[in-house]
């Protein structure tokens, strides 16, 4: 295990390049090859799991792997879920989700993974940062590969579903003595964990709802501007 990652070091970079490159031949092949589309695509699933994959293994190998982790909620695992779905069979809806709340949820994972990783240490923090950085790179492929729209529609249903969401999983957690989305409190040496402590219960999760809404209009208008320039071409 290691305690003291340091963000934005060598390796922490290295692991949010790779993945943008593996995006981005997954992006070009698609484009070059329109005709083989649903095969690329099935391809890229492949890709994103067997990364995904490798955190387990680390877990087997050490023995603290367990079959719930499949099944976790949080949102990251869930839109891993909706987001391999989507790219073996297209779907609108399944992309709004990828793309509106998947893109922001694993991006901020990515970009502040927290310093404390579990064995074997450095190389689980990049397969862990890695992954989430396909998460990404997923909902930008079936965004460029597939062009769907996203309404105003859209982005208002999350802003609720959100909400109903975060009040649902916040009382599972305490029914369940759980804390998925880390609504309870922030993991160890994290972000969040900074915000729980400085914010108290209450107006954590107030910040991390506000924080996600933000996120998802920030994505909604990025969308709108890359579907202008894709529609140019």
């Amino acid at each position: 295990m290691i305690n003291n990652f340091k963000l934005f070091g060598l390796e922490h970079i290295l692991s949010l390049i790779l993945p943008i490159i593996i995006g981005t031949i997954f992006i070009l092949l698609a484009k070059e090859y329109p005709k083989k589309t649903k095969l690329i695509s099935i391809y890229l699933a492949i890709t994103i799991i067997l990364i995904r994959s490798v955190r387990y293994i680390f877990d087997i190998s050490i023995g603290t792997f367990q079959v719930l982790d499949l099944l976790s909620i949080h949102v990251c695992n869930i839109d891993l879920i909706l987001l391999i779905i989507c790219l073996i069979r297209p779907n609108r809806k399944l992309f709004t989700f990828s793309f509106l709340v998947g893109i922001p949820t694993a991006l901020a994972v990515a970009l502040l993974p927290g310093q404390v990783h579990a064995d074997p240490g450095m190389a689980r923090a990049v397969f862990f940062i890695m992954s989430h950085m396909m998460l990404v790179m997923g909902a930008i492929y079936l965004l460029f590969t597939y062009k769907f729209e996203i309404t105003k529609k859209d982005i208002k249903f999350y802003y609720l579903f959100s909400l109903i969401g975060i009040v649902i999983i916040y009382i599972f957690n305490k029914i369940a003595n759980a804390n998925f989305m880390y609504l309870n409190y922030g993991p160890k040496n994290t972000v969040l964990e900074a915000m729980y402590a400085n914010l108290g219960p209450f107006w954590y999760i107030a910040a991390i709802y506000i924080l996600l809404i933000s996120l998802l209009t920030g994505v909604f208008f990025i969308y709108k501007y890359a579907i202008k320039k894709i529609s140019c071409k």
